[in-house]
């Protein structure tokens, strides 16, 4: 059986992000595979310290729920990455997790994840998709360095409180799932 992490960037449990990342999972759990939902706002994360502590062997000095998180991605064949869009750029919430991958690097920075795939659903008030091009790009960079295959997204413009995303951006995210699975 496969397996897939969904990080929830969104600090809201009935948000927008949510929606379609639960779209998503849908399509995955009908398809056989295991699919594990992590609300990283409930989670105790703390920030990298720099420390490089965890190069050597893939641990982190630092005992908070991040420990829980890496077992998780660790063990997922897809990791999808679901967050809100603040300022540009992914929620904070993702971005400690994000920040924290380094312990997904080794000594020589080769990636202990090498091989995974990856996606993203972005969720948005503005119309404009250029508002999210900041975000894309640092998630590009990162699945670059650690190696993980790019394998699609969901960027779903317009979206208000609650219940905003339109449809055709649910049906992305179905069709996105359907292609992985």
């Amino acid at each position: 059986m496969k397996n897939a992490v969904i990080l929830f960037g969104s600090p809201r449990k009935k948000g927008n992000t949510v929606e379609l990342a639960r779209a998503m999972s849908a399509v995955l759990k009908d398809r056989g595979w295991g699919v594990r939902m992590l609300y990283l706002n409930d989670l105790n994360i703390r920030p990298c310290q720099g420390c490089y502590v965890c190069l050597p062997g893939g641990v982190c000095k630092i005992n908070d729920d991040m420990k829980d998180v890496r077992k998780y991605i660790m063990e997922s064949d897809l990791i999808v990455y679901a967050t809100p869009i603040y300022w540009f750029g992914p929620s904070g919430q993702l971005k400690l997790v994000m920040d924290r991958s380094i312990a997904f690097m080794d000594e020589s920075y080769g990636s202990r994840i090498e091989g995974k795939k990856a996606v993203t659903l972005t969720t948005f008030a503005d119309e404009d998709m250029d508002s999210c091009r900041p975000a894309i790009d640092i998630f590009r960079k990162t699945f670059d360095l650690l190696k993980v295959a790019y394998a699609g997204q969901v960027n779903a413009p317009g979206c208000q409180p609650e219940g905003g995303v339109r449809q055709e951006y649910i049906d992305k995210a179905r069709a996105l799932a359907e292609s992985l699975a």
